[in-house]
Protein backbone atom coordinates (compact mmCIF):
# COMPACT_ATOMS: atom_id res chain seq x y z
CA UNK A 1 0.00 0.00 0.00
CA UNK A 2 1.40 3.40 -0.98
CA UNK A 3 1.07 6.63 1.40
CA UNK A 4 1.41 10.25 0.21
CA UNK A 5 3.95 12.20 2.07
CA UNK A 6 1.22 14.81 2.36
CA UNK A 7 -1.37 12.45 3.60
CA UNK A 8 0.81 12.18 6.30
CA UNK A 9 1.04 16.08 7.69
CA UNK A 10 -1.04 16.25 10.71
CA UNK A 11 -1.14 12.86 11.57
CA UNK A 12 -1.06 12.02 15.48
CA UNK A 13 2.01 10.10 16.29
CA UNK A 14 1.66 7.33 18.96
CA UNK A 15 4.48 6.00 21.01
CA UNK A 16 3.76 3.61 23.57
CA UNK A 17 0.05 4.23 23.63
CA UNK A 18 0.65 7.94 24.22
CA UNK A 19 0.38 10.90 21.93
CA UNK A 20 4.01 12.90 21.41
CA UNK A 21 2.55 14.87 18.63
CA UNK A 22 1.63 15.40 15.36
CA UNK A 23 3.84 14.94 11.96
CA UNK A 24 5.10 18.05 10.66
CA UNK A 25 6.91 16.82 7.44
CA UNK A 26 8.16 14.29 5.94
CA UNK A 27 11.94 13.62 4.77
CA UNK A 28 13.54 11.80 2.21
CA UNK A 29 16.96 11.09 1.14
CA UNK A 30 19.19 12.77 -0.77
CA UNK A 31 18.28 10.67 -3.86
CA UNK A 32 14.89 10.56 -3.14
CA UNK A 33 14.58 6.60 -3.10
CA UNK A 34 13.61 6.10 0.62
CA UNK A 35 11.87 7.89 3.44
CA UNK A 36 14.56 9.24 5.92
CA UNK A 37 12.16 9.98 8.93
CA UNK A 38 9.25 12.33 9.67
CA UNK A 39 9.05 15.66 12.09
CA UNK A 40 6.69 16.17 14.31
CA UNK A 41 5.57 19.15 16.52
CA UNK A 42 4.87 18.18 20.14
CA UNK A 43 3.71 21.38 21.04
CA UNK A 44 6.27 22.73 24.14
CA UNK A 45 8.75 20.08 23.38
CA UNK A 46 9.55 21.32 20.03
CA UNK A 47 10.22 19.69 17.16
CA UNK A 48 11.48 15.87 16.91
CA UNK A 49 12.76 14.32 14.32
CA UNK A 50 11.87 10.44 14.19
CA UNK A 51 14.23 8.16 11.96
CA UNK A 52 12.44 5.61 9.44
CA UNK A 53 14.17 2.53 11.48
CA UNK A 54 12.05 3.65 14.67
CA UNK A 55 8.51 4.04 12.36
CA UNK A 56 6.31 0.93 13.57
CA UNK A 57 3.23 1.36 11.39
CA UNK A 58 2.16 4.29 8.31
CA UNK A 59 -1.57 4.03 9.26
CA UNK A 60 -4.85 6.07 7.91
CA UNK A 61 -5.18 8.01 10.71
CA UNK A 62 -2.03 7.97 12.95
CA UNK A 63 1.49 7.24 12.77
CA UNK A 64 2.90 4.47 15.49
CA UNK A 65 6.64 4.70 16.44
CA UNK A 66 8.77 3.12 19.28
CA UNK A 67 10.98 5.66 19.68
CA UNK A 68 9.91 9.96 20.66
CA UNK A 69 12.94 10.83 18.46
CA UNK A 70 15.53 13.53 18.65
CA UNK A 71 15.00 16.99 19.67
CA UNK A 72 16.44 18.62 16.86
CA UNK A 73 15.49 21.93 14.71
CA UNK A 74 14.03 21.42 11.60
CA UNK A 75 15.74 21.91 8.69
CA UNK A 76 14.41 23.15 5.57
CA UNK A 77 14.58 20.22 2.83
CA UNK A 78 12.27 20.77 0.34
CA UNK A 79 10.94 18.40 -1.53
CA UNK A 80 9.97 20.97 -4.69
CA UNK A 81 12.31 20.30 -7.09
CA UNK A 82 12.36 20.65 -10.98
CA UNK A 83 11.94 18.14 -13.52
CA UNK A 84 13.28 17.49 -16.51
CA UNK A 85 12.79 14.79 -19.06
CA UNK A 86 15.93 12.56 -20.13
CA UNK A 87 15.85 14.40 -23.20
CA UNK A 88 16.40 17.57 -21.59
CA UNK A 89 12.80 19.00 -21.74
CA UNK A 90 11.33 20.47 -18.85
CA UNK A 91 8.21 18.85 -17.69
CA UNK A 92 7.13 20.73 -13.69
CA UNK A 93 7.86 20.46 -10.24
CA UNK A 94 8.09 17.85 -7.63
CA UNK A 95 4.70 18.14 -5.04
CA UNK A 96 4.76 15.26 -3.40
CA UNK A 97 5.69 11.34 -3.38
CA UNK A 98 4.24 8.06 -2.79
CA UNK A 99 6.17 5.71 -0.09
CA UNK A 100 5.47 2.01 0.56
CA UNK A 101 3.93 2.12 3.70
CA UNK A 102 5.84 -1.28 4.73
CA UNK A 103 9.39 -0.68 2.93
CA UNK A 104 9.26 2.88 3.32
CA UNK A 105 10.59 3.34 -0.43
CA UNK A 106 9.41 5.77 -2.70
CA UNK A 107 7.35 4.40 -5.37
CA UNK A 108 6.81 7.34 -7.61
CA UNK A 109 6.92 10.92 -7.50
CA UNK A 110 4.04 12.92 -8.13
CA UNK A 111 5.01 15.96 -10.55
CA UNK A 112 2.95 19.06 -10.96
CA UNK A 113 3.35 20.56 -15.05
CA UNK A 114 1.45 23.99 -13.86
CA UNK A 115 -1.53 25.32 -13.23
CA UNK A 116 -3.48 24.55 -16.67
CA UNK A 117 -1.75 21.14 -16.89
CA UNK A 118 -2.67 20.28 -13.51
CA UNK A 119 -6.75 21.25 -14.68
CA UNK A 120 -6.73 19.35 -17.26
CA UNK A 121 -4.33 16.09 -17.63
CA UNK A 122 -4.10 16.03 -13.79
CA UNK A 123 -0.88 15.50 -12.01
CA UNK A 124 2.08 12.70 -13.30
CA UNK A 125 3.41 10.14 -11.26
CA UNK A 126 6.67 9.69 -12.05
CA UNK A 127 8.04 6.26 -11.27
CA UNK A 128 11.36 6.05 -13.04
CA UNK A 129 13.70 8.87 -12.12
CA UNK A 130 16.94 9.90 -10.75
CA UNK A 131 17.81 12.96 -8.88
CA UNK A 132 21.24 14.93 -10.01
CA UNK A 133 23.52 16.43 -7.89
CA UNK A 134 22.54 20.19 -8.87
CA UNK A 135 19.48 18.85 -7.27
CA UNK A 136 17.07 18.63 -10.43
CA UNK A 137 14.98 15.13 -11.20
CA UNK A 138 15.51 13.54 -14.31
CA UNK A 139 11.94 11.51 -15.45
CA UNK A 140 12.96 8.72 -17.76
CA UNK A 141 8.75 9.08 -19.31
CA UNK A 142 9.90 5.90 -21.41
CA UNK A 143 10.97 3.04 -18.95
CA UNK A 144 7.06 3.02 -17.92
CA UNK A 145 5.82 2.28 -21.37
CA UNK A 146 8.35 -0.18 -22.44
CA UNK A 147 7.49 -2.27 -19.44
CA UNK A 148 3.37 -2.16 -20.24
CA UNK A 149 4.06 -2.99 -23.93
CA UNK A 150 6.33 -6.22 -22.93
CA UNK A 151 3.33 -6.80 -20.13
CA UNK A 152 1.08 -6.81 -23.29
CA UNK A 153 2.61 -8.62 -26.02
CA UNK A 154 3.42 -11.14 -23.81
Amino acid sequence: MEKSLRSLGGLPVLCAGRRIGRVAQASLSDDLRRLEGLWVDAGLCGSRFIGAEAIEVLGEVSVTVDAPGQRRRMREKALFRRVITTGGARLGAVVDAAVDAMTFQVAGLIVSTGYWGDLVRGRLMIRHFAASPEGEVIADLHAGEEEHNEERHD
